[in-house]
């Protein structure tokens, strides 16, 4: 059993994320999803990033860490979209995580290291706020450390295909998703 720290994307803590953390729950992890929007919960991509840009990503960030540090230290970071940036920025002060896991969110190592956490991808195969090319650079960073790297692409176009209640939704692609992370932690 892990514990896992889920944080949400920019449309707050929407049921799915909740769904998600359950279906977790099911293999056997502790699964904390902590609400740094406050209660805010939108459906539009334009309504989320406008009241992250509100508040600030480096508040929103702030909210998140008092919830960290009471969690053990092998805890597994996993995001969804701007969750998935503070996991995998949270990761540089944990390098003892037992993963990172980021969901429909990459972006390149800082300064190009890692620090040694195996690391999943999730996304689709056309995704607006995912560059292939940090995908890779970050991939080469990650196997570099000597932690293994998995970028799982799910055919098509969108962002969030595990909100099964937004337009991007795929709830195959979220089962399997699912089924590759609880395969990756109980290894």
């Amino acid at each position: 059993m892990s514990t896992i720290l889920l944080l949400h994307s920019a449309f707050g803590l929407r049921p799915a994320v909740i769904r998600f953390a359950d279906a977790l729950r099911q293999h056997g992890h502790d699964v904390l999803t902590p609400d740094y929007y406050g209660g805010n919960v939108f459906d539009d991509t334009c309504a989320g990033l406008s009241h992250r840009d509100d508040v600030g990503p480096a508040q929103l960030l702030a909210r998140v860490r008092p919830v960290l540090d009471d969690l053990p230290s092998d805890a597994v970071l996993a995001g969804f979209s701007l969750g998935a940036a503070f996991a995998q920025r949270l990761a540089a002060d944990r390098p003892q995580a037992a993963a990172v896991i980021l969901l429909h969110s990459v972006a390149p190592p800082h300064r190009g290291r890692w620090s040694g956490q195996p690391v999943q991808v999730h996304r689709y195969a056309e995704d607006p706020f995912v560059q292939v090319p940090d995908v890779q650079a970050l991939g080469r960073a990650v196997r570099d450390s000597g932690a293994s790297f998995e970028d799982f692409v799910t055919p098509g176009t969108g962002h969030l295909f595990t909100d099964t209640d937004l337009p991007d939704g795929d709830a195959a692609a979220t089962a399997r998703t699912i089924d590759r992370i609880a395969a990756l932690l109980a290894s």
